[in-house]
């Protein structure tokens, strides 16, 4: 039965922690940890959970508020299971920022944070609506509100990160799903084809392909192939709606041909999309070489955040997880999307040339939304031609081009050419005649009877225009959001997530990027104050000493003076 927690906003006076010394409760206060409390914490609305509980009269829930803010934790500081469940126990600090000052308060089991968590995964399935997506959104829109920060301007930014699998071949991704597939087998047909696949069973797949030479291999993915393929055959007459058969099925038809006699042949390796399976435990996870760099299992992280500069701290405003596969355009239109929902208002997005194509300038054009790109996707002209960039186009209201005027300031109407988005321009013969750049930098050419001209595709028109908006000026705002990447990054080592799956992936980005925030705002209005504050000048702590010692040295000569001999050997040794 759900029941929202509020033992945190009634304060009691036998916690333990209260009778702490007042410096130590101000620590506490002024730590992390109060940052923590007052902007997650309290902030998290429990109602986006009540659907995860029955509402039959029963044991009440233990408090969603505290389970949610330990998974924001746990992503943060990149701690396991066992991590978060002893510092909640142990520390004070962790403790209040959970809202448990109260020492005698029972604490929840790992048992009841695994099944929190599984009920999370589950709902997302079966809804589409990620928890902790709604959870990051409600709580950064309250803090967007309380520190009245301007949302116009953004820049974004995009990162790789792996899922928690192993790196395998294509060799041992097929001996992966066929003993994954045999593991699913009822016994009986176990028995029957563990015969069959014979060595195939024999330890891990990097073990089993170990054995084999390299040059052999091809010939025992063809083997593999044939014995999925009997496999899914067989399951399809017992189970139809048997888990391995559709991943039997995925398989052979991402890495397989069906020859004309029926056997499956093995696809050339540069055919295999990248979307196709690198793992039987991640199906979500997909491929994709970025930068020279080979990302195999891994998902997309975008980030978008504020860049006003009037803003007195910076926040993450929307994240995005998908399959790495996922252009950098898509997700620059899913994170306009999500936050015009949110009624985030974005009047200008500064990003790199990843983001530019028709995708993200058709997303940017339908929110009205300026895309402020450093750089540009594709390739330059020859150093001998002059760009599209370089000559000046003149657009009517729907985009189309009317007028072009080529460097040297000679103007030609731009007229429909033969196919739909192709367009013909033809220069007065005189002008182009007398130009020094005819026929050599200049992109106009002779053409047969209408004179000197070009054609050209519309998408090359807007891709000139385009470039002539570039903003190199703001590289230097957007190199900040990379900081931004890294701290998202930073729980993970070596940027692989410690889970599977793109529901979990979100789970725990959507936690550290919650968390990320926090730091911003604990240095920002916390750290930074302090340091603000005028500070009282410490004195010398030998003072003391210095005085004691020059008070006996006095006393010394008062006693000699006086004939009553020397002084104490311990005051002299003061």
């Amino acid at each position: 039965m759900f029941r929202k927690n509020e033992r945190h906003r009634q304060q009691s006076f036998l916690t333990g922690v209260e009778w702490m010394p007042e410096k130590v409760r101000q620590g506490i206060s002024d730590s992390w940890a109060g940052a923590f409390r007052e902007q997650v914490f309290c902030r998290i609305d429990e109602e986006l959970f009540v659907d995860l509980y029955s509402e039959e009269i029963s044991r009440p829930n233990t408090p969603v508020n505290v389970l949610v803010s330990a998974e924001i934790l746990k992503s943060g500081f990149g701690w396991s299971d066992e991590e978060v469940h002893e510092q909640v126990c142990y520390n004070l600090l962790v403790r209040h920022a959970l809202g448990l000052a109260d020492l005698r308060a029972e604490i929840f089991t790992l048992r009841t944070l695994y099944n929190f968590r599984r009920r999370v995964r589950e709902y997302a399935e079966i809804s589409g609506v990620n928890l902790m997506q709604r959870v990051f959104e409600q709580v950064t829109d309250r803090q967007l509100e309380a520190l009245a920060l301007r949302t116009g301007w953004q820049r974004m930014d995009s990162t790789q990160v792996l899922s928690n699998l192993a790196q395998w071949s294509r060799m041992e991704l097929l001996v992966g799903v066929l003993q994954t597939a045999y593991r699913q087998l009822p016994e009986a047909e176990q028995v029957s084809w563990k015969e069959r696949l014979g060595a195939y069973l024999r330890g891990r797949p990097h073990q089993v392909c170990h054995r084999i030479p390299a040059k052999e291999q091809t010939q025992h993915m063809e083997k593999l192939g044939m014995l999925m393929s009997e496999m899914a055959t067989e399951l399809a007459a017992i189970d139809p709606a048997h888990d391995g058969l559709s991943l039997l099925r995925r398989v052979l038809e991402e890495q397989f041909v069906q020859s004309a006699e029926g056997a499956p042949t093995l696809r050339p390796a540069k055919e295999v999309s990248a979307e196709s399976l690198q793992s039987p435990h991640d199906p979500d996870a997909t491929y994709r070489v970025k930068g020279g760099k080979a990302y195999r299992g891994g998902y997309v992280v975008n980030a978008s955040e504020t860049a006003d500069p009037e803003n007195p701290v910076q926040l993450i405003t929307a994240v995005q997880v998908e399959p790495n596969h996922t252009d950098d355009a898509q997700l620059l239109k899913q994170s306009l999307e999500e936050q015009t929902q949110r009624e985030i208002a974005v009047e200008r997005v500064t990003t790199d040339g990843g983001y530019t194509g028709p995708t993200g300038e058709q997303a940017c054009a339908d929110h009205g939304v300026e895309l402020r790109a450093t750089r540009m996707r594709g390739g330059k002209s020859a150093a001998d031609h002059w760009g599209w960039e370089s000559y000046t186009w003149d657009m009517a209201e729907d985009g189309t081009p009317v007028r072009v005027t080529c460097p040297q300031g000679v103007t030609a109407e731009v007229r429909p050419g033969r196919s739909p988005r192709r367009f013909v321009v033809h220069f007065a013969s005189a002008s182009c005649a007398a130009c020094p750049f005819y026929q050599s930098q200049c992109r106009v050419r002779p053409r047969c009877r209408t004179g000197p001209g070009f054609s050209m595709a519309r998408r090359a028109i807007e891709v000139a225009c385009q470039r002539q908006r570039l903003r190199p000026e703001d590289a230097g705002v957007r190199a900040v959001v990379e900081a931004t990447i890294r701290e998202i990054k930073h729980p993970f080592r070596g940027g692989k997530l410690p889970v599977r799956g793109l529901i979990r992936a979100r789970m725990v980005i959507y936690g550290s990027a919650l968390m990320a925030n926090l730091r911003r705002i604990h240095r920002q209005f916390t750290v930074k104050r302090d340091i603000s504050q005028p500070q009282t000048p410490v004195s010398n702590p030998s003072l003391p000493f210095v005085r004691l010692r020059t008070w006996f040295g006095g006393l010394q000569r008062l006693w000699v003076s006086a004939g009553l001999g020397t002084a104490h050997r311990s005051m002299a040794a003061c």
